[in-house]
């Protein structure tokens, strides 16, 4: 009975339908690339996509299955391609220029945190190109959403009149990826350049004059320019998003004359200075200018609550940072705001000039003395009145040269003297140091030397 029951149920399960496998998507591979036109928005997965055994890496890296599809160029025009990954896919887009059987790599991204691929790239008329979806090696399989679309058209030079206040906008670097402006400057006059972004990395200003590059900054920034002769007129400034960094990039661009404290000669700097400046328009650099007559230690010191810097700079142009020995001439001081800091700073500006300290014994670097006191004099070059220490040692047969005396005194007129009563016969050697005061650098001398000499006795 029983064995009957179980023959019956081995005839039931026989008769079961055996489960389908799952269908790999359509496109799996490349000669089934699904065909796109732009613009195009289309639904994908990499759910059982599998890799054809000539298949190149996607972006430099491994991946377990790839969906493809296929491109025409009809003209040429810039091209988006924007992939979000649902669920917790994580995969990476490439672009190819198709030949016949060859493909040539054109631009590639992986997914971020937020799930989503996007880049542009130039496409050429009457091109193909296969793009594809590959699931990273890591990733568990998933859908996603993949656009292609075309950008706002690039910015027409010279562009609108820029502001005298400036102007403040945001790029992308996908749809709206750069901004054109323009502005009328005269011959001989210096003006002032300044693009102020808060986007992370970098964005592009580029000046042109009747289409033709004059100047670049890879990293926008601030900067002076003047036009030379002939060269006054409409200007264009063309700002560009940075390509790397994602969502919106937000800059404000002012040209505005430079001012006295902008440029050479600079205002005269006594021994302090005020002002203010703004990062985030053109007031971004105060310069002042001063004079050194002879040598000396030349320090700044800034006070302010924003992020700015203080640096010397040598009438070439030569830069000393914030404290440096300098020669006789002419130099400038520079208030610099970081960024887009801005507010208040004092400045304060500190020389002292450079001395030379020498020491004798009774008159001599070398001197030979009977027994008897001797004097230790001091001279501080160029004149320098202040704090002086002596150190005296005497030298012992068998330990070397071992401490005697140190003496405190002061140099007044660079002039130091004191009396020095030697323990006995042998050799002795001093050094002096000069300490310096608000004017006067420190120094140290070398080494004077006084042998003291008993006469024989037989």
């Amino acid at each position: 009975m029983r064995l009957g029951s179980g023959l019956a149920c081995a005839v039931v399960l026989l008769a079961l339908p055996a489960p389908a496998l799952a269908a790999a998507p359509g496109n799996d591979n490349r000669v089934d690339a699904r065909g796109l036109e732009l613009p195009a928005s289309v639904g994908g997965t990499t759910k059982e996509a599998t890799l054809e055994d000539i298949e190149p890496p996607s972006c430099g890296f491994d991946s377990k299955g790839s969906v493809w599809y296929a491109l025409h160029a009809s003209s040429d025009r810039r091209i988006v391609v924007r992939l979000r990954a649902g669920g917790d896919l994580d995969a990476v887009v490439d672009v190819y220029r198709r030949v016949r059987s060859r493909l040539s790599g054109v631009a590639c991204e992986l997914t971020g945190e937020d799930g989503e691929a996007a880049f542009r790239f130039q496409g050429r008329a009457g091109a193909d190109y296969v793009i594809r979806v590959a699931q990273q090696a890591t990733s568990v399989p998933g859908d996603f959403r993949l656009d292609f679309f075309s950008p706002t058209a690039p910015a027409r030079l010279p562009g609108p009149r820029l502001p005298g206040r400036g102007a403040t906008r945001a790029l992308d670097r996908l749809q709206n990826s750069d901004d054109a402006w323009s502005r009328r400057l005269r011959v001989g006059v210096t003006y002032r350049v300044n693009l102020a972004t808060r986007a992370r990395g970098c964005m592009k200003l580029t000046i042109f004059r009747r289409g033709s590059r004059v100047r670049s900054r890879g990293c926008g920034g601030y900067l002076l320019f003047t036009p030379g002769p002939r060269e006054g007129g409409r200007y264009g400034f063309l700002v560009e998003a940075n390509d790397r960094v994602r969502g919106s990039q937000r800059y404000h661009l002012q040209v505005a004359p430079a001012a006295g404290d902008d440029t050479a000669p600079g205002r005269r700097m006594s021994g302090s200075a005020r002002g203010r400046l703004n990062g985030a328009r053109v007031d971004v650099v105060d310069l002042y200018r001063f004079d050194i007559l002879r040598r000396a230690d030349v320090s700044l010191r800034l006070r302010s609550g924003a992020d700015f810097s203080a640096s010397i700079v040598g009438l070439g142009g030569r830069g000393y940072g914030a404290s440096a020995r300098l020669k006789p001439g002419r130099y400038f001081a520079v208030v610099r705001a970081n960024g887009s800091a801005r507010g208040r700073y004092r400045l304060r500006r500190s020389v002292r000039t450079i001395t030379s300290t020498s020491i004798t014994f009774n008159g001599a670097r070398k001197a030979t003395a009977s027994p008897g006191s001797a004097t230790i004099g001091v001279s501080v070059s160029p004149g320098a009145s202040g704090p002086v220490t002596i150190v005296v040692e005497r030298l012992d047969p068998l330990a070397g040269w071992q401490f005697s005396r140190r003496y405190r005194t002061r140099a007044v007129g660079g002039s130091a003297n004191v009396s020095y009563l030697p323990r006995g016969e042998g050799h002795y050697r001093a050094r002096a140091s000069f300490r310096g005061t608000r004017a006067a650098a420190p120094s140290e001398s070398g080494v004077a030397r006084l042998r003291v000499i008993e006469p024989l006795r037989g």
